[in-house]
């Protein structure tokens, strides 16, 4: 097959977890001159689209192994270990009892595209994937279903730990194409600068992948500059999102906007209230916001104090006053609650025009009902 197409659609927050980490592998694979032209990622609003250009059968062996040293190469830098060169079991890193032949192999899988059947059909049986939902034949030999295989920290041995699963088994099976793609939920995790020793990492995730995706790139880029807490961090990514998109999602996207919380070995979830979120992504607040540019202004709107806003104005106008007069502004001042740089009288100013437009948005926004 020279043209082969992946098509993918966003399930629960492991599988898009692993589609995000596989296009972070594809990215890294699309800087070789001989595949930049061959791969194509393009999104949807429903889903995302690869397409895999010229590949002939030795093309497809040579991908197979460049996506595995990429996946190596992104893997070992994460997570502080390396699959190249193992022959025996990987009990003690992340993927348990995971080869570089199994791993391979699960790429091969991902690589066929087509509908895999299983040659072997002696009790062959049909199952539909609890990721994707796409319906393959296998037998029980050839069965794979969600265990400590695809992470770890996330599931036990069924034999040693049977308690990790509803009825004491795994009941989620695993389709060959999501294989490797569950492989992969690790990579778009991003660790907390404040936390780093303690491995906080966080992932956001959303019913769309345009979304994951730029979410998470928001997010990677703010703390590269500071530490914020999650609800900041998710604020500021979706503030970023609607200055640099500036369009509009529907009411069940926010609603389903979350942060998924890794530590050690526990999985927690972090989301904003739905009206936060929709201010938040707002386009003309979330422009204005950025025009006032004082986090102790954005912090007061995460927090909902909406009414706090019209207090703000009153205080910055008050103080430009004070300024034109040449009076001090003394540091226990009400300015200093809302305002870091209050004794800039062009700044307070340019505010004082801003806040009033800035409520008056938020006020709406609230009383809009969803159509």
């Amino acid at each position: 097959m020279d043209n082969a197409q992946i098509t993918l659609y966003p399930s629960n927050w492991l599988y898009n977890a692993g589609v995000i980490g596989f296009l972070k592998v594809l990215e890294e694979v699309k800087k070789l001159e001989e595949y930049k032209n061959k791969i194509a990622i393009s999104f949807d609003e429903e889903f995302i689209e690869i397409k895999l250009e010229g590949l002939h059968i030795q093309n497809k062996n040579d991908l197979e192994n460049i996506i595995f040293k990429k996946w190596n190469e992104i893997t070992s830098q994460k997570l502080g270990i390396s699959y190249e060169g193992k022959t025996g079991g990987t009990q003690n890193f992340y993927y348990s009892n995971q080869t570089e032949k199994s791993i391979r192999n699960r790429i091969k899988l991902l690589l066929q595209i087509e509908n895999i059947q299983i040659e072997n059909k002696r009790r062959k049986f049909w199952l539909s994937c609890s990721f994707c939902g796409s319906i393959s034949s296998t037998t029980k030999s050839k069965l794979r279903m969600l265990n400590q295989s695809f992470g770890n920290i996330l599931l036990g041995s069924e034999r040693t730990f049977p308690n990790t699963y509803w009825m004491l088994k795994s009941k989620e099976f695993v389709c060959p194409k999501c294989e490797f793609i569950l492989m992969c939920h690790h990579i778009p995790f991003v660790f907390l600068k404040e936390n780093k020793t303690d491995k906080i990492e966080i992932f956001i995730n959303a019913p769309n992948f345009r979304l994951i995706w730029d979410l998470n790139k928001f997010t990677e880029n703010i703390i590269k500059y500071k530490e914020y807490e999650v609800r900041k961090l998710l604020g500021l990514s979706l503030l970023e999102w609607a200055i640099k998109r500036r369009a509009l999602l529907g009411a069940w996207t926010m609603m389903n906007i979350e942060v998924i919380i890794k530590k050690e070995n526990t999985i927690d979830y972090f989301d904003l209230p739905y009206h936060i979120t929709k201010i938040l992504l707002n386009y003309e607040i979330a422009d204005l916001i950025n025009q006032i540019g004082e986090e102790k202004i954005f912090d007061l709107i995460l927090a909902g104090k909406f009414s706090e806003l019209e207090k703000a104005n009153y205080y910055v106008l008050r103080t430009i006053l004070k300024l034109k007069n040449n009076e001090e502004i003394s540091d226990n001042d009400p300015i200093t609650k809302y305002f870091d740089n209050y004794n800039n009288l062009y700044n307070l100013q340019k505010v004082s025009k801003i806040l009033p437009q800035l409520y008056g948005k938020i006020i709406k926004s609230l009383e809009k009902k969803e159509v």
